[in-house]
């Protein structure tokens, strides 16, 4: 066993006093959280005496098998999950009290409510906390999901994202209005589909991020980290350079206490090398034209992005002429080292359905009616947004709405009810 590896499985048996329990599985992993690389050991006991069930679609864990997932760097707990009744030392007997469970979240996350976190949902037996920054929601921020039994137990608390206490914020006060976006907030009126007798569509203002100087902000795709834009339309004529066969899928490198010591970077925040995205569009353009033969001068590469092991491609038509067209997305995986076809994933059924709905043309006095009946509905919410290019959260506002206009009726409804 790795000195770290043994070092942070007694600080978990110490913690939650694991005296009955013996280490059954233990393992490292990484992830991409905004711009930075995070590892956690993930661990697996269970009560001695008892042993691992093997049956032929894996293995069944004994009752009272306790998953424990740290951050190796923080010693943070991610994920406690308890798989039965089973008590541990530090966790109350019964969370349902929103004083005790409060105070059991701020000593075992190291966060504040109020301050750090904040409650979006709940019910009698599932808690959905999210990130804050003094009160203000950060985006992509930490989720906090704590579900009980029904006598209140702790049943697991999961956490993912960027912890509070590391965010970067630049603090600063909101002074962001309604009338400051008006006409901002009028281009984000679309309509939308929906099935109920005597209609056909609505419009609603659709979610958008807002910079404080009023422009419109679209977050990072923070999983995307090496994406190159192409935007490459594939023609070909004759046959294919060369047929390609499809490989089965394969697992990523195995993550080790090494990589943990030394801080290794996720391998998907190396940039991807002109060589290799040449490479890659040849690939690509093979594969297109043996799916789709009929369809040179049809598709277009729109980015190429790392998903260890893996290269991930994405393609949309290039002259789109209808709904399914245009938000039909073609996505391909390749090997990354060896550039082999591993999978092909068409969402053209998930938009057919939509094929025979066509988008209502408005005139400029429809938009004016439309804005001006869901305008005392808009909602303008302070929200930090992670900007990549800066690496801190800034303070923007979320324009959402809602409600929805029914044009048929003229009526302004709760999106709920439709």
């Amino acid at each position: 066993m790795h000195a770290l590896t043994k070092q942070l499985s007694e600080y978990m048996l110490e913690k939650y006093q694991l005296t009955n329990y013996i280490l059954h599985e233990s393992y490292y992993d990484r992830h991409k959280l905004n711009d930075q690389t995070v590892y956690s050991f993930e661990t697996f006991w269970i009560p001695s005496g008892t042993s691992i069930i093997e049956e032929e679609d894996g293995m069944m864990l004994p009752k009272g098998t306790v998953q424990i997932t740290i951050d190796p760097v923080t010693k943070r707990t991610t994920t406690l999950s308890l798989h039965g009744p089973t008590y541990l030392h530090s966790v109350p007997d019964d969370l349902r009290d929103p004083t005790t469970r409060i105070a059991w979240l701020e000593s075992e996350t190291d966060m504040i409510h109020g301050t750090h976190f904040m409650l979006e949902e709940e019910n009698d037996t599932f808690f959905s906390y999210v990130s804050c920054h003094e009160g203000i929601r950060l985006s992509s921020g930490c989720f906090i999901h704590l579900t009980l039994t029904e006598n209140g137990q702790l049943d697991e608390l999961f956490l993912y994202g960027p912890h509070a206490l590391d965010h970067r914020v630049n603090q600063e006060p909101f002074t962001l209005t309604l009338e400051d976006i008006d006409s901002l907030a009028k281009q984000q009126i679309k309509w939308f589909s929906y099935t109920k007798p005597g209609h056909q569509y609505a419009h609603t203002v659709v979610e958008t991020i807002v910079t404080q100087e009023g422009s419109s902000l679209v977050p990072s795709k923070l999983d995307f980290t090496s994406s190159i834009e192409v935007n490459d339309v594939l023609s070909w004529t004759g046959l294919p350079s060369k047929m390609h066969e499809r490989y089965p899928y394969q697992s990523g490198e195995t993550v080790t206490a090494n990589d943990v010591i030394t801080q290794t970077e996720h391998p998907d925040f190396r940039p991807i090398q002109q060589e290799t995205m040449n490479a890659c569009r040849i690939v690509i353009k093979d594969i297109i034209q043996s799916e789709y033969p009929a369809d040179s001068g049809q598709w277009m590469i729109r980015h190429i992005y790392r998903q260890h092991p893996y290269l991930a491609v994405t393609l949309s038509r290039a002259h789109p002429t209808s709904y399914v067209e245009q938000h039909r997305r073609v996505t391909i995986f390749l090997d990354e080292k060896t550039l082999h076809w591993i999978s092909l994933t068409d969402d053209q059924e998930l938009h057919t359905v939509f094929d025979s709905v066509s988008a209502p043309e408005l005139e400029d006095e429809q938009q004016d009616i439309i804005f001006n009946a869901l305008r005392p509905y808009l909602l303008l919410t302070p929200r930090y947004v992670f900007a990549a290019s800066k690496g801190q959260y800034v303070l923007c506002g979320l324009l959402d709405s809602n409600h929805a206009y029914l044009p048929a009726t003229n009526e302004v409804v709760l999106l709920r009810n439709l």
